[in-house]
């Protein structure tokens, strides 16, 4: 069985700006006495680097992962008031050779700020010159993805071909909005739903199915959106309580179809985050597990089902002609 993971993030060096983990910083540097986040700060930008991408490739294999895309995040000033110190085009230099170096399992995607005058230069090249997959992962703050001021580029995407990723959870990193669970939430699904209608020949991925107060509201919005569907990172956090994640999964199939869920975790690489701290392999776990663990819960998903969710629903939705994989831990044939 081909696993998919269609939604992680790799990151170099200096790709992200102090200010990006600065909320949690200061949450953690209250619980000690004497520490401050100018302390913890150094050691979060560092747990996240992963130059060469090895690390979460042998990640992946640990869990059985064939392929993974991953999601670019422009955290420079337009959303985090300070720029990074490498800068947007080395970023996306980084991602051509992490895609190349790691050919087949590794499918970069690309995300500039919109607010950015070179965004759909920027853009256009890393997709038609680079062989960028897809553009995101697009995290609304201050903005909706229906707006008009995104239109341009969205546009593009349509034009390109490429799937377009976009933030629907309440609250991340810095909890942003995450109070908020009214429609006016910039990240609240109901505005990826009216992009989709304007647009109905753009790809669009809801990124955390609405994670975690609305799953229904994203399915319900989208339903009437062939053009639409979502990826279920973030409900790994469940994973204690897996009998609500079958009746999700149940209701998004309902609402849906089993064709429009895609497998993803929101993996982070870098040592905070891979190896014995990953849950990956137990996310793979329990789709693997899923008609079991659905039969206990009082639903039905078959193999065929899990088959479709685990992979080949990202790649029928991307188009995507994938090479028999010989890397992945569950791929390798028993030779005992």
């Amino acid at each position: 069985m081909r696993i998919i993971d269609s939604h992680c993030h790799v990151w170099g060096r200096e790709f992200l700006p102090p200010s990006f983990f600065r909320h949690a910083a200061e949450g953690w540097a209250r619980k000690v006495p004497g520490r401050t986040e100018d302390m913890i700060v150094p050691k979060l930008l560092d747990g996240v680097v992963d130059e060469t991408g090895n690390d979460f490739v042998k990640n992946m294999d640990l869990a059985g992962v064939s392929a993974a895309f991953v999601m670019m995040v422009d955290a420079g000033a337009p959303f985090f008031g300070m720029e990074p110190a490498t800068t947007i085009d080395r970023q996306i230099e980084y991602y051509a050779r992490l895609q190349e170096h790691h050919r087949g399992r590794l499918f970069a995607h690309v995300a500039v700020d919109h607010r950015r005058p070179t965004c759909l230069s920027i853009v256009s090249r890393a997709v038609r010159d680079l062989n960028f997959v897809g553009i995101g992962e697009i995290t609304p703050a201050g903005f909706t993805v229906a707006d008009v001021a995104l239109r341009p580029l969205m546009r593009l995407a349509a034009d390109l071909g490429v799937p377009v990723q976009i933030h629907t959870r309440s609250g991340i990193w810095t909890e942003l909005d995450g109070a908020n669970l009214t429609e006016s939430n910039p990240s609240h699904p109901i505005h990826v739903a009216r992009l989709a209608q304007a647009l109905p020949s753009l790809k669009l991925v809801l990124c955390h199915a609405g994670y975690p107060h609305w799953w229904q509201a994203a399915a319900e919005a989208i339903a009437d959106y062939p053009n639409c569907v979502v990826d279920v990172s973030n409900w790994n956090e469940r994973l204690t309580e897996p009998h609500e994640i079958v009746a999700r999964l149940a209701a998004w199939r309902s609402l849906l179809g089993i064709d429009r869920i895609l497998f993803a975790s929101d993996q982070v690489s870098g040592p905070r985050f891979t190896g014995a701290r990953s849950s990956l392999s137990k996310w793979v776990a329990f789709f693997r597990d899923l008609p079991g663990i659905a039969h206990t819960a009082g639903y039905r998903f078959t193999a065929e089902e899990t088959s479709r969710i685990l992979g080949r629903n990202a790649q029928a939705f991307y188009g995507l002609e994938l090479e028999p994989l010989v890397h992945a831990t569950a791929e390798k044939p028993n030779r005992s």
